[in-house]
């Protein structure tokens, strides 16, 4: 079977400035390189019409949103592109500022037609001078909460005591996300799409700890063990301490180094579901053990207490 193709969501609130990034990415790829899928709430698109001079494929889906209305239309015109007799290298699925991730991702976690297409990442784009009035939307934290990298956008627009506050208030709600800035929307020349997946994908940042926000409910739980996990003892944390946190789980991260395993284990979720996978050796590298839990209604103290105890020198 052939690599499914991989699809990268681009989120975040209304006049964040996806479009202005996203722009910036096609001028950096080859224009057969990436399709890109336009969701706006609109009848009439505009977002597609400026990307449309560099991107190899355009596809509007307008008059309604992919995390809801849409979904079926977004999962068809990946099925499509995914199936061409030269499919693109990537798809870039650019939200409208309205949606909620959760759907966007369950279409693409579906695979399509044969497992056609499969999630690369989640991309959420935050304006920095704007944080605080960012926190008084549940969606726009649902957004942070859902994304393996967020882009404060306007970076340059802030002085270096503001983008540490929107540093803080991102670590606060998704401890496992890398933060990049990005100056009237575009990123230093380095760090191009594949440069900030690949910085999600190498490790996991080391866990932060910040006060616990108690005005919202989306928080992120940061946990570690310097060293190695017992591979039954996870089995039996993963069903009996986070299981009962199902509907309540947005994103569940992590990058574990088990007893008896030279490879990493890589632990993606989105929602209740959970993938894992099999990272390069850790070699010669310090063996330790990291788990991010991003959802809402958390239980931080047992979930602490039920990880500490996966160590695999911990007392029976």
């Amino acid at each position: 079977m052939s690599t499914p193709l991989p699809v990268t969501v681009v989120t975040g609130f209304l006049g964040a400035g996806k479009t202005t990034l996203v722009n910036g990415w096609l001028a950096g790829a080859p224009r057969g390189d990436v399709a890109v899928i336009v969701n706006e709430l609109g009848r009439v698109g505009i977002d597609g019409e400026l990307l449309a001079a560099r991107a190899r494929t355009i596809i509007e889906i307008s008059g309604g949103c992919v995390c809801c209305t849409t979904q079926a239309e977004l999962v068809r015109a990946l099925d499509e592109l995914a199936n061409l007799p030269t499919a693109p290298k990537r798809v870039l699925v650019e939200t409208s500022g309205a949606a909620s991730p959760a759907g966007v991702l369950r279409a693409i976690s579906s695979g399509g037609r044969d497992d056609a297409f499969a999630l690369d990442g989640v991309i959420t784009v935050v304006d920095a001078t704007r944080v605080d009035a960012l926190r008084k939307h549940d969606l726009g934290l649902e957004q942070i909460g859902y994304a393996d990298v967020v882009v404060l956008s306007r970076a340059d627009a802030c002085n270096d005591e503001v983008v540490a506050h929107a540093t803080d208030v991102v670590a606060l709600y998704n401890g496992a996300a890398v933060v990049v800035l990005a100056a009237r929307g575009v990123l230093p020349a380095a760090q191009t799409l594949d440069d900030l997946l690949a910085m999600r994908r190498s490790d996991l940042a080391a866990p932060r700890e910040l006060p616990v926000q108690t005005a919202h409910v989306y928080e992120s739980v940061s946990l570690s063990i310097a060293g190695e996990v017992d591979g039954d003892r996870f089995a039996e944390f993963v069903e009996s301490e986070l299981a009962p946190f199902a509907g309540r789980l947005l994103r569940t991260k992590g990058i574990l180094a088990v007893s008896g395993l030279d490879e990493r284990m890589i632990l993606q979720g989105v929602a209740d579901s959970i993938e894992i996978s099999f990272g390069e050796p850790w070699a010669q590298t310090p063996r330790h053990s990291r788990l991010v839990i991003v959802g809402f209604a958390l239980d931080r103290v047992a979930l602490t207490r039920g990880f500490a105890t996966c160590a695999r020198d911990a007392s029976s």
